[in-house]
């Protein structure tokens, strides 16, 4: 995702657009229309469909309904999947994606086999407090059955003004548990700072958001003041973000008048945004993987065009447009792609993303999805099915031989799996229950942090050149 800043122009123009299609077709009515569409027999077909469905459609549909659905219509029909209309509740929870600010209880939820489970709490959070745990099972929000709700509408239902409290019934386990939580506005992380081994310093940039740059100074000061004497940037699963704080973090990083990135126009006019910053003076290395877009890929390619630094990773994902949020006086807004950008050497890189200068897969356990927490009975012998090759290939890279993984649990499997409870000190029955899938999701995700053949890439990069 890669946004343009919303302003009050924006805003009026939105007003104005909206505004002027109401009044067009009510001057239709009375036989007037000044539309400079009038003549166009395009323009005609969709006021007689409007007409048709206003009229004859066996049920009164409202005005406001069928303008929704033609705006709509008309964003979708440029065959842009960037493109969007969003109608207020979607363009609320947008605006909160980009700022990484929103009223909630700090917890994220997931749907798994039809349940609606708590997937994470983050730290500090009124959810934390109130003692809600990853892998508990919502059964009630504010009184209402979480039966057949949509994930959107269970956060829709969860969030709401801070200071307010929320009712919630969870299962955990074979308990029931009742819980009042009281609603905050929350700040999501998006810079994460830490010096590893020979006083490398590392930024992970999980999106890029309003307050992701002041972030990223804050926390590359603090390890420059430590004693960096390198940097890893880790850009790995970054979806990307506002055009304005990449620019800004490309600004720490490169030295004054070095291309950032060049936005390219409808008519072909470039634009070419150049650094004003005074430059980092440490070797660096910039991780990437598929799912680094857009504004990760913005930084990738002037940090590896504009600074030489090497990428190591993956191919990257391939978005090279630019969009612009533009709001309406309703709330509802249009996601429009006005721009598509090209790296400082001028390469489009759209559909086709950044190759890493040192290629280093991204090991196959990493993309596999977490075991579900919320089984209704335990995985036994003679099982078959998708969640079975997903624990067979957990095991394999902790180290436990099933045998197979092709989702068969076969008498091999079960033996890795007792081998892995009395290691684990659980009951040994060589069943998958929850309290077993909950503990092989965290030797994973430990795993995962231990084992990072990208990351120790990147340190033994940075050693080899530190040492000469």
């Amino acid at each position: 995702m890669l946004s343009g800043k919303v302003g009050k122009w924006s805003r009026l123009i939105g007003t104005v657009a909206l505004t002027a299609a109401v009044t067009v077709l009510s001057l239709r009515w009375i036989g007037a229309d000044f539309s400079p569409l009038a003549s166009d027999a395009s323009y005609q077909k969709f006021l007689s469909a409007y007409e048709l469905l206003s009229e004859n459609y066996f049920q009164k549909v409202s005005t406001n309904r069928l303008l929704e659905g033609a705006i709509g219509g008309m964003v979708q029909s440029v065959g842009d999947p960037f493109s969007l209309y969003m109608n207020p509740g979607m363009t609320a929870r947008f605006r909160e994606l980009v700022t990484s600010h929103f009223q909630g209880i700090g917890a994220v939820l997931t749907l798994q086999d039809g349940n609606l489970v708590i997937a994470n709490v983050m730290s500090g959070s009124p959810a934390q407090k109130a003692g809600l745990a990853p892998g508990d099972v919502l059964l009630q929000i504010a009184g209402t059955p979480t039966t057949g709700m949509s994930l959107e509408q269970a956060v829709e239902k969860i969030r709401g003004p801070r200071g307010t409290y929320v009712s919630l019934e969870v299962k955990r386990g074979d308990q029931k548990l009742r819980m009042k939580v009281m609603r905050a506005r929350l700040d999501q992380m998006t810079v994460y700072a830490r010096m590893l081994p020979d006083r490398i310093g590392y930024l992970l940039i999980t999106q890029f958001s309003e307050d992701t740059a002041s972030a990223f100074a804050r926390d590359l000061d603090i390890l420059e003041k430590s004693g960096a004497r390198a940097l890893i940037i880790d850009l790995r699963d970054d979806p990307g973000g506002l055009l304005q704080s990449v620019a800004r973090i490309a600004d720490d990083l490169l030295p004054k008048s070095k291309v950032i990135v060049q936005l390219q126009d409808r008519s072909g006019h470039r634009e070419v945004l150049r650094s004003t910053g005074a430059n980092v003076h440490l070797p660096m290395v910039c991780l990437i993987n598929g799912d680094s877009a857009s504004a990760a890929e913005i930084l990738a390619a002037a940090l590896g065009e504009s600074l030489h630094v090497p990428l190591i990773g993956e191919r990257t994902y391939g978005k090279g447009t630019v969009q612009e949020t533009r709001e309406f006086h309703d709330g509802s807004s249009i996601k429009l792609t006005v721009a598509r950008w090209l790296t400082p050497d001028g390469q489009w890189i759209h559909k086709r993303g950044i190759a890493p200068t040192i290629a280093v897969p991204t090991p196959s356990y990493f993309r596999l999805p977490p075991l579900s927490m919320n089984m209704p009975r335990p995985y036994t012998q003679n099982a078959n099915n998708v969640e079975i090759a997903v624990l067979q290939r957990m095991l394999l890279a902790l180290g436990f031989n099933p045998g197979r993984t092709d989702g068969y649990f076969n008498q091999e499997t079960k033996n890795a799996l007792s081998i892995f409870q009395r290691q684990n000190r659980l009951p040994v029955n060589g069943e998958l229950n929850n309290a077993t899938a909950y503990a092989i999701n965290v030797a994973m995700l430990r795993l995962k942090q231990r084992e990072d053949p990208q990351l120790m890439a990147a340190i033994g990069y940075l050693e080899q050149k530190l040492m000469r």
